[in-house]
């Protein structure tokens, strides 16, 4: 899993509070600061800090601060048909653009039965299960994707021309919980080489090359080198499907003609684009129905035979729903060096980071 090794532990709603602050600070209207703060704690607490304010409310804040994210809200519904949806984001926060997005996605499937919406010149989105998750709650099955900017190389290449390119699907349970999966198409997601170079941390082997596209386990090498494919050519296969929906679908930018890195390329927005979709189940059975036959095949899973030494096996969005209750009652854990971040922040700012 993606995430930080050890920490202080600090109460999700002290946090989430720092973060809404913090972004009102640098002009974010009250309901929008709310909504990035809210994403960003839900992947803490998920146990993906890669997308949470481990890694993430200091580059945010940082870009809109710099004008490279648009701290007033700005959204135009460029094309809105019965069962499909495009919106300019002008730049916006990504939470805010996608959030919509989604929205309109699962309002008009509860009308047609399936229903899509794209994203164009938006930001950085948090964690992609924020937003297939919105589905669940309708009886629907939620889908979200974006593009990022290029740190992957094609197979067999060593120029990178993919983002991490990540996507989530969601699909309702009842008594076994829900299926959700959220991966990236990268072995590993950037933030979680970005966490294990700011504590000096070795990666394993198959996560990253190094700027000549020899595999490295250093940190601080693949920081300037590319990021594996997942699965190898089946990985890159699949970081381009998403960014033709993602990037090319939308008439928004896609590839190496994105921004670059988000905590380094302060020389123009990324321009990321997304792709949501919504499925009502009832389009296709009773929802219970459905929810029973999900339940049946997540106990089949469970109690399929298990390889030698393995002790569980887990279902896509189980080790994340597992982790959210632990550390709703534990707390999230922040390393020394992003508290020290956070509390250089705050003083920045005027609003003191908790002790």
């Amino acid at each position: 899993m993606p995430g930080v090794e050890s920490g202080k532990l600090y109460p999700p709603e002290v946090l989430r509070s720092f973060a809404a602050a913090v972004f009102e600070k640098v002009g974010v209207s009250q309901e929008d600061a709310a909504l990035v703060a809210d994403s960003l704690i839900e992947a803490n607490l998920r146990g993906v800090d890669t997308h949470g304010v481990t890694r993430m409310l200091c580059v945010y804040v940082k870009r809109v601060q710099a004008g490279l994210i648009r701290a007033k809200t700005m959204i135009m519904v460029t094309s809105d048909r019965p069962s499909v949806a495009l919106l300019d984001g002008h730049n916006s926060l990504g939470q805010v653009v996608s959030k919509r997005a989604m929205t309109m996605a699962i309002e008009k499937a509860a009308r047609t039965g399936c229903a899509v919406a794209g994203v164009t010149n938006s930001n950085h989105f948090g964690a992609s299960a924020y937003y297939s998750m919105m589905a669940l709650a309708h009886d629907q099955i939620g889908i979200a994707m974006t593009n990022s900017p290029a740190f992957v190389p094609p197979w067999g290449g060593r120029q990178p021309m993919f983002g991490t390119n990540p996507l989530s699907i969601a699909f309702p349970g009842d008594k076994e919980g829900s299926v959700v999966l959220d991966m990236a198409t990268t072995t590993v997601a950037r933030g979680r080489i970005v966490l294990y170079d700011k504590q000096n941390i070795p990666l394993d082997p198959g996560w990253a090359f190094d700027a000549a596209g020899r595999p490295t386990t250093d940190p601080h090498e693949a920081m300037k080198g590319l990021l594996q494919p997942l699965g190898g050519y089946k990985g890159y296969g699949l970081a381009l499907a998403v960014d033709l929906l993602t990037g090319i679908l939308t008439g928004g930018d896609y590839s190496f003609h994105m921004g670059g890195a988000l905590a380094d390329d302060f020389s123009r927005p990324t321009g990321v684009g997304s792709f949501f979709g919504a499925i009502a189940v009832d389009a296709f059975m009773d929802p219970a129905e459905f929810k029973r036959r999900v339940d049946r095949v997540i106990r089949e899973i469970h109690e399929s035979p298990k390889a030698e030494g393995v002790s569980r096996i887990y279902i896509p969005g189980e080790i994340e729903a597992e982790s959210t209750a632990r550390r709703l009652k534990e707390g999230i854990p922040l390393p020394a060096v992003v508290v020290k971040e956070f509390v250089e922040l705050g003083d920045e700012l005027g609003v003191p980071f908790p002790a």
